[in-house]
């Protein structure tokens, strides 16, 4: 009876220890399961916030080359603005200065008006010398090819022994400010073909 008992008590310490194993072992088991996913949370965490600073730092990239840009067209314009603040100015003297320049060119009754034009001939020469020194250039059309970027074509004419397409004459005087065109030159260009046309016809 004794004997038996003492199995039973053997068995029921094993079955207890059995018990316990699988429960450390049950117990060690969510925590891992627990550490895991604690882990692949802040993975996830991480991720998100690595993808987050991506786009910011993208978007500071963007903001960053609009005001580089932003900068250096206000830079460019400001060179631009000092460099053509003239313009204005210098397209208004023009054509009284042509109307000074016809003036002093015409033969003069007098001799009295022709001392007086000398005078005139020296100021129209003086506010040139100003204009030019300014960035005013005269257009040289007379003789030259005839180029439409520059020149005005007012009229054609057929001569022989010039050659085609060549500016027999300049009926107003055309200027360059710097390198932008502030007045084309008007000329008389030569037209052999319009002949040729013309005779064929």
């Amino acid at each position: 009876m004794k004997l038996a008992e003492e199995i039973k008590e053997e068995v029921k310490v094993e079955e207890e220890i059995q018990e316990e194993e699988q429960t450390t072992e049950e117990s060690s088991k969510e925590e891992v399961k627990t550490k895991k996913e604690k882990k692949d949370k802040y993975k996830e965490q991480i991720a998100k916030l690595e993808a987050e600073l991506k786009e910011k730092h993208n978007d500071y990239l963007k903001v960053f080359a609009e005001m580089e840009n932003t900068k250096r067209r206000l830079k460019e314009e400001a060179v631009k603005d000092r460099k053509y603040a003239s313009q204005k100015v210098i397209g208004e003297l023009i054509n009284p200065i042509d109307m000074l320049c016809k003036i002093v060119a015409s033969p003069a009754p007098s001799p009295e008006i022709a001392n007086y034009l000398i005078g005139f001939q020296m100021i129209t020469n003086q506010l040139m010398d100003i204009l030019k020194g300014e960035g005013l250039t005269e257009i040289e059309a007379l003789q030259k090819e005839f180029d439409p970027n520059l020149m005005q074509a007012m009229s054609t004419e057929c001569v022989e022994d010039a050659p085609d397409n060549i500016v027999l004459k300049v009926m107003q005087t055309g200027y360059m400010y710097k390198d932008r065109i502030l007045r084309p030159a008007m000329v008389v260009v030569n037209k052999k073909e319009q002949k040729e046309k013309q005779e064929e016809e």
